[in-house]
């Protein structure tokens, strides 16, 4: 018996430690931030305003987005986080495209935005881009990866914000030309810190 209330005792022990040593995870304020849903089985072209609600969650603007299948439209390649990836270059038009989402904040606290800068030199594109994000009245541009091949890289970018509002609007965006450049984007998070 004194040998089960030490092991017990032990185990106690341990599984008190584990309980306080496990660092807690924010939940995501954003919906779909992976773009897996509905889902798109190649390329879709999002540029008209019937289409600015398409993927779940998100507003398309400027001139909209492409969502596709990132293995399914490069061969070779993978999205940052499941299947799906948004290309703010709409290569339909000449003067890129936007995509936005509205989540819940509280005035006063600090958010931490993490997302997929991802690009490719594939289809004559320089393999260069620059993503600009704006949230919380600030507007502040990222490089892509540099790639020159046509297989899709992808790097993590972080950006810490204090919110304004009580609902706070985080817009992704590319004005460069869609026929030089990619600007693509995946595995979009904010996190309360």
């Amino acid at each position: 018996m004194k040998a089960i209330k030490q092991y017990l005792g032990a185990g106690l022990v341990s599984a008190a430690l584990l309980a306080t040593a496990t660092p807690a995870f924010a939940a995501n304020l954003l919906v779909n931030g992976s773009f897996e849903s509905p889902g798109c089985s190649f390329n879709c072209i999002l540029d008209t305003p019937a289409q600015a609600d398409f993927i779940s969650g998100w507003t398309t603007f400027l001139s909209g987005v492409e969502y596709f299948s990132v293995p399914a439209t490069v061969p070779g390649s993978a999205a940052a986080d499941g299947v799906n990836a948004v290309d703010l270059a709409n290569y339909v038009y000449t003067n890129g495209g936007g995509i936005q989402q509205n989540f819940k904040t509280a005035v006063g606290q600090r958010y931490r935005l993490t997302f997929s800068a991802g690009n490719s030199a594939a289809s004559g594109r320089t393999g260069t881009g620059v993503i600009q994000v704006k949230v919380a009245g600030q507007t502040v541009s990222f490089d892509t990866p540099v790639v020159a091949t046509q297989a899709v890289a992808w790097k993590t970018i972080t950006y810490d914000f204090t919110a304004t509002t009580p609902q706070t609007t985080l817009s992704f965006f590319n004005e460069e030309n869609p026929y030089t450049h990619y600007a693509l984007i995946d595995n979009v998070i904010v996190e309360a810190l």
